[in-house]
């Protein structure tokens, strides 16, 4: 039967329980400067393995994402609509043929008659709209900077795929690495609970100690499930962009020094897919100010038609028919000031959305550093510290100067900084990862549109 050493003096027992423990059973804190923890894949298994079974680069995430993407499919079939409405507007209306009676009577004795009075006819006509030129020109370019306000517009959701997924891509990385790095904790917690059942049945550790060790591996194998928990959600996120792609094995995360200096990425900007979508809507609304001012010039149409009297002489005829803007004040007037308003609200747009460029790239620039330096620092004297933090702790209770409490403190807060450690790559990566959206960075060739 375990005896209770509540009241024993600590002296001998703690350095030989210490021995034990530690000697035996406490796996050794990683490196101070401890990269990120990518699975480790054998360089002769990858050769041999099948697609589905190699690691998971966050670019080919990205890659993937656009292929065979409905938001895109989607996009490029409205593309193809407005281009052949574009040819369409731009033509001749159709031509129209009429038929009916003239000059039916509807009193006297010849009331109805088609036969008795000389000027009742049966007509047959044949007439034709004809739109200004330029009005049809201009319709059609209206449509053709449609589709091409859509062809951007169709780049900048590619970016938005290739950022998502990537996005998505680092949300299972950190919850993969999180779960590593908690699952050692699992692995050392219970070493910890069997040396100390062992030591407390021979009555040479306390059982506050054993009973403390067993309630801190209960607590991190409930991290470690909660951690699984978030594995599993990001991998469903993951799969939204890639199918069963999300399932496979993700790689090491390629940390990348900075690119482009600040300036330089918003000069980029300038020339970002969202800001050629306004563009081209500048575009547009300059196109209708000209059809606005168009609508003052009339049109005209053309009709021939052919009439037939029973017993008499038949005939044929032809007439015009053209608009008359008289009355502009309350229609073309208001049309083209409506454009030009229209107009000045397109460039404005385009200033405002300049100016969010800008504040976003100089605000995930800013991320991106600071997540950086942050990252370093702990590599540098941070995580260094707190596994020093274990080696004294764990000294100290080898000599009976310190609890064993300080010890699972000691081992609970590497841990915590390593997950922050791991938390500050992971956001320096999604500042990058939004950096590469909004300064512009082109496209991989096979990508383009």
């Amino acid at each position: 039967m375990p005896i209770d050493t509540r009241h024993r003096r600590r002296g001998c027992a703690p350095l030989a329980l210490g021995v034990a423990l530690f000697a035996g059973y406490w796996p050794t804190p990683a490196p101070a400067a401890a990269k990120p923890l990518p699975l480790a894949f054998d360089a002769a298994a990858i050769d041999a393995a099948t697609p589905a079974e190699l690691p998971l680069t966050q670019e080919e995430a990205a890659r993937l994402a656009t292929v065979d993407q409905p938001l895109l499919t989607g996009r490029e079939a409205k593309i193809q609509a407005e281009e052949q409405q574009a040819v369409a507007v731009a033509q001749l209306p159709d031509p129209q043929i009429s038929s009916g009676v003239r000059e039916l009577p509807i009193d006297t004795a010849e009331a109805f008659s088609v036969r008795r009075d000389t000027m009742t006819e049966f007509t047959v006509g044949l007439s034709q709209d004809f739109p200004r030129a330029e009005k049809r020109r201009l319709q059609g370019a209206r449509k053709q900077l449609d589709a091409a306000a859509d062809r951007a517009a169709l780049d900048n959701e590619r970016r938005i795929v290739r950022r998502d997924a990537a996005l998505a891509w680092l949300d299972v990385y950190e919850a993969e690495q999180g779960l590593i790095l908690v699952n050692r904790l699992v692995d050392e917690a219970g070493l910890q609970v069997q040396a100390l059942a062992k030591e407390y049945a021979n009555g040479r550790a306390a059982q506050a100690d054993w009973l403390a060790a067993k309630v801190d591996a209960g607590l991190a194998a409930d991290r470690a499930h909660d951690w699984l928990h978030h594995v599993q959600r990001a991998r469903e996120g993951l799969a939204r962009w890639i199918g069963d792609a999300a399932q496979r094995p993700v790689a090491a995360l390629a940390v990348e020094a900075f690119g482009k200096p600040l300036p330089g990425l918003l000069d980029a900007a300038d020339h970002h897919p969202v800001v050629g979508t306004l563009d081209r809507q500048i575009d547009a609304a300059a196109t209708d100010v000209a059809l606005a001012r168009q609508s003052y010039k009339p049109d005209y149409s053309v009709e021939l038609y052919y009439a037939y009297r029973r017993d008499f002489a038949d005939f044929v005829g032809i007439q015009f028919k053209m608009g008359l803007p008289y009355f502009t004040k309350n229609r073309q007037d208001r049309g083209l000031a409506a454009a030009l308003e229209q107009s000045h609200a397109s460039a404005a747009r385009r200033e405002d959305i300049l100016r969010e460029l800008h504040a976003q790239i100089r605000q995930d620039y800013v991320d991106r550093r600071h997540y950086a330096e942050r990252a370093v620092e702990y590599d540098a004297t941070i995580i260094p510290d707190a596994q020093r933090r274990i080696l004294a702790a764990r000294g100290a209770y080898q000599a009976g100067r310190g609890s064993f409490e300080a010890v699972l403190t000691a081992r609970r807060g590497l841990l915590d900084v390593q997950l922050q450690r791991l938390t500050l790559l992971v956001q320096a990566a999604r500042a990058q990862v939004r950096l590469d959206y909004w300064s512009a960075a082109r496209l991989p060739a096979a990508e383009n549109p």
